[in-house]
């Protein structure tokens, strides 16, 4: 398959999504100086992997509903016939598509905040750092492409992370 227009959507939810859940997961260690390769990987594929069947099952429950439409359109009297047929795998096909590139877009926007965890421990702003980072490109680019207000989608997306790192810290010292 080909990344398109569509495929936006997940892209930006799985970035953003990484990005965040891994600065909830990992901030009380990143701040303690004892955050390892291991224990990133860890969170990275925990993060991404968190998303995948959520963003399955509603991607192929919107789309077996596109064929139960089309279906109730051509007056056939059961949806079944459409999705046995190549609509149907082709239906199947792009939920699982659309969720591994949500996945994948995930685990790469984790990648980044723990990936500076991981090679400068002492640094402890540095993670917080390339997490913002990540969201500000996020939210530019998703602001350039709804044309809307860049810097408020990258602020918003940046006060989200912010404030999810803060939670983060906070359940780890209680």
């Amino acid at each position: 398959m080909r990344i398109g227009p569509e495929q936006l959507f997940p892209i930006v939810l799985g970035v953003a999504d990484g990005t965040c859940t891994s600065l909830v997961l990992a901030s009380q260690k990143m701040l303690a100086g004892t955050f390892d390769l291991w224990q990133a990987l860890r969170i990275g594929i925990l993060s991404s992997a968190a998303g995948f069947l959520p963003l399955w099952v509603a991607e192929y429950a919107s789309l077996r509903n596109e064929l139960a439409r089309m279906a109730r359109q051509l007056n056939q009297p059961s949806v079944r016939p459409l999705l046995r047929s190549d609509l149907g795998l082709s239906a199947l096909h792009s939920a699982w598509f659309t969720a591994g590139l949500a996945t994948l877009s995930s685990f790469l926007g984790a990648c980044l905040p723990l990936g500076a965890a991981v090679l400068y421990p002492r640094q402890i702003y540095l993670p917080l750092l390339m997490a913002n980072l990540v969201l500000m490109l996020v939210g530019i680019g998703l602001g350039r492409w709804v044309e809307g207000r860049r810097w408020v989608w990258a602020l918003g997306l940046m006060a989200i992370g912010n404030a999810l790192a803060l939670l983060g810290l906070k359940v780890g010292i209680s």
